[in-house]
């Protein structure tokens, strides 16, 4: 007879099934061997062998310590003990970009992006992690779309457990981990206090002893309400954005428009007369705080100034009453 499960593994399979469509037929898990991730890939399988659906562990080796490789071969026997459908170890080389956490968070999404071939990925990011992030970007001096942190679910990137705090991974762990001999990496970075991340941990810790443990599930649910607005004005702007004269190197907008409507709705559609030249998004986009704001000025500061100089060979000016991106003239 099969033991029964407790509620807590019950709610993390509920939400596996819930972030996923029913007609997925296979997807792929993120795993690195720590007990995220390695819950995520034994519940995805639970949830897999009802639903119909396949789960490929995808294991990527940064390279980045010493005995990377034995990790990545110890993760890789532990989703076969899961039940994984297949497992597969990526290595991938980290560049510098942005310092080592952000190089090797892009190294290990290209990797996991091109072992998807458009397969739903899941990534087993808690609450707590959520909690992490819209503090350390308030501390960075965010707006509302970076405040939103990271969505439960994407067309590629699904975090099912995004609500869960990281205690019930623990609960998780002694039940679905330790009977299969299981034992979860505990990468040394996460305790590395060189990293922004690691310390910001340390401090919401200090805060949930202080405040209470409610004070994650409060993060999170700002994050929530903040991409719920967020997404309104995005759908606003691009009401607006449809008036918008385009060539090939040049977008333009009127200035009597731009003047009427919301700074919010404004400083949005700077960003997407940018993004039209620069085919980019908001979340890979250059253009920073200060650049918008210039370039905003241009409209509510107006005193005769010249033109902005912008990221990737764009200029922002203001000519015959009207607001001017050019590229590359």
């Amino acid at each position: 007879m099969n033991k029964p499960v407790s509620q807590t593994v019950v709610a993390l399979r509920n939400s596996v099934k819930a972030c996923l469509a029913p007609d997925t037929t296979s997807v792929v898990v993120g795993l690195s061997g720590g007990v995220d991730s390695l819950i995520l890939t034994a519940v995805a399988v639970w949830v897999g062998e009802r639903a119909g659906f396949t789960v490929q562990a995808v294991v990527v080796d940064h390279g980045l310590q010493v005995g990377s490789s034995e990790i990545a071969s110890s993760a890789a026997v532990a989703a076969t003990k899961l039940g994984a459908t297949s497992i597969e170890i990526r290595n991938v080389e980290v560049g510098t970009d942005g310092g080592m956490e952000m190089a090797a968070r892009t190294a290990r999404r290209a990797a996991l992006t091109d072992a998807a071939d458009g397969r739903p990925i899941l990534l087993g990011h808690t609450a707590n992690d959520q909690a992490e992030t819209v503090l350390l970007r308030l501390l960075r001096g965010s707006g509302a779309h970076s405040l939103s942190a990271m969505s439960a679910c994407t067309e590629t990137w699904h975090r099912p457990f995004l609500s869960h705090p990281r205690g019930d991974i623990e609960v998780a762990s002694v039940e679905l981990l330790t009977p299969l001999g299981i034992t979860p990496w505990r990468d040394p970075h996460n305790f590395d206090e060189g990293f922004s991340r690691v310390k910001m941990r340390k401090h919401l810790d200090l805060l949930s002893e202080e405040f209470g443990p409610s004070i994650i599930s409060g993060l999170v649910r700002t994050a929530d309400m903040l991409r719920t607005d967020d997404r309104a004005l995005d759908q606003i702007a691009v009401q607006y954005f449809l008036a918008a004269e385009e060539s090939e190197f040049e977008v333009s907008m009127s200035v009597e428009e731009l003047e009427i409507v919301p700074t919010a709705i404004r400083t949005r559609l700077i960003k997407l007369c940018f993004d039209q030249l620069t085919v980019g998004t908001r979340e890979n986009s250059p253009l920073t705080h200060q650049h918008v704001m210039s370039v905003e000025a241009l409209i509510s500061g107006w005193s005769g100034q010249g033109g902005i100089a912008l990221p990737l060979g764009v200029t922002a000016k203001r000519e015959y009453g009207r607001l001017v991106f050019n590229q590359g003239n």
